[in-house]
């Protein structure tokens, strides 16, 4: 083929190569963005529920051991294990012989201040008639010096008058009138020693009265102490009766008839006895750190016990810790549980769950967010809010949250801004925030209603 036939074949093969087939569709443009439908939510004020599931263990609502006060020997006739007590009731009794013999020896003593109480009395009684009958005796001196009195008085003037008149008075008439004075003069000095006398005699009466009325104080003291000691000889006797500190069950049981109970030295002797209260137990929880700030007195609890399956015991949190425990990071929770029936027990396994509510928090429902990171490089919670058709990343700020709802607490609408708090208008996506990126164009699907 010679040059010419070349270029012609080569100028037919171009023109057929360049040219398309009418039927092929024009190739899209990287750049184009494609629209992503997506549903919005915006914050809401709802009540948050919190359910808290930790293991447990029940435990009497009392636990008290039985020790000795006083050292003796067991009689017979005490209780065992299981046995059903109420308050008072006497678990075991102890014989003592020396505090029986200085029981009775205390209520001699007392029998005898009584006697000297009496006695005491009596003296008082017969001072006081004493005392009453020297009154008489000077009412009645006082009476005899007051006749002497007279009398002087009378004789005075009748031998002064007379001795005015001796010049026709006869001598022997002044000298008669004289004796009389002189007699009544001597009467009424009489009378004024017998009046000291019964005076005297009154102030005597009254010192011994005083006495015995101080003598019956002091019997009634030792009449009063010796009703103290007997009556600690008694509490002391009464102390070989254990007895029921309330309604019980006896759950351990450390003597035999005959044994020699010695008395107890503190934190070193087992208990004779130890006894449960059954009719209220606790239900002790270990709440996890991360939980402690929902768990507080009054939240309401549900148990349920791996022996009795099928059943639900209601309650409340009773008290809690309040601290948390350094070593296992866990604040210590318990439960009160009436227990009429005898079902719970101590030491079976429990599982509980406390359910706390809280209030008027601004959320949104957990789809709606999305958080990143790790322990090392922190965490970092944000969501998709839709202004103007499109979809840009918003900071966001959790608090606390239950399985469906989180707590928003602030936002940052600007990239290192300040955090505000959120105002409940935000148009916040739902759903599809897998295939979003900031400036995603979104189509809002409209609620459903």
């Amino acid at each position: 083929m010679n040059k010419a036939s070349l270029l012609v074949v080569g100028m037919l093969a171009a023109s057929g190569c360049s040219r398309a087939p009418s039927d092929a569709a024009p190739a899209a443009s990287p750049d184009t963005p494609a629209t992503v439908t997506v549903m919005v939510v915006t914050p809401q004020y709802t009540v948050l529920h919190r359910q808290v599931s930790q293991p447990g263990a029940i435990e009497a609502f009392e636990e008290t051991p039985i020790f000795a006060k006083v050292s003796g020997y067991v009689k017979e006739g005490w209780k065992d294990i299981g046995a059903v007590l109420r308050k008072g009731e006497i678990l075991a009794e102890l014989w003592v012989p020396e505090r029986e013999v200085d029981l009775k020896h205390k209520e001699a003593l007392l029998r005898q201040a009584q006697s000297e109480i009496e006695q005491a009395q009596r003296a008082v009684e017969a001072a006081k008639a004493a005392f009453h009958s020297a009154e008489a005796k000077v009412a009645a001196a006082e009476a005899q010096r007051l006749a002497a009195q007279a009398r002087y008085n009378r004789t005075k003037s009748q031998y002064d008058r007379l001795r005015s008149m001796q010049q026709v008075i006869h001598k022997e008439n002044i000298e008669e009138a004289q004796l009389g004075f002189e007699t009544a003069q001597a009467n009424l000095a009489e009378a004024e020693a017998a009046v000291k006398s019964a005076l005297a005699f009154q102030a005597e009466s009254k010192a011994r009265w005083d006495k015995a009325e101080a003598d019956l104080t002091v019997a009634k003291d030792h009449w009063e102490v010796a009703r103290q000691e007997r009556n600690y000889a008694r509490t002391m006797l009464d102390y070989a009766y254990l007895r029921a500190p309330y309604d019980c069950v006896v759950t351990q049981r450390h003597i035999n008839t005959g044994d020699f109970v010695q008395m107890a030295a503190v934190g070193k002797d087992k208990p004779l006895y130890v006894v449960h209260r059954t009719d209220r137990m606790r239900i002790f929880v270990q709440v996890p750190e991360s939980d402690v700030p929902w768990v507080q007195k009054g939240a309401e609890a549900q148990v349920r016990v791996q022996a009795l399956p099928g059943r639900i015991f209601a309650g409340q949190v009773a008290r809690t810790s309040w601290s948390v425990d350094p070593a296992t990071r866990t604040l210590r929770a318990e439960i009160d549980l009436p227990n009429a029936d005898g079902l719970l027990r101590p030491g079976l396994y429990a599982y509980a769950t406390l359910r706390a509510d809280v209030p008027g928090q601004l959320t949104l429902p957990r789809s709606a967010v999305v958080t990143e990171g790790d322990v090392t490089r922190g965490y970092q919670s944000y969501c998709y809010q839709v202004e103007g058709g499109k979809v840009r990343r918003l900071p966001i700020e959790l608090g606390a949250g239950d399985s469906l709802r989180v707590e928003i607490l602030k936002k940052q609408p600007r990239p290192g801004g300040p955090w505000e708090p959120l105002v409940g208008t935000e148009q916040i996506v739902q759903s599809n925030l897998a295939e979003l990126h900031d400036g995603q164009t979104v189509a809002v699907l409209p609620r459903q209603p």
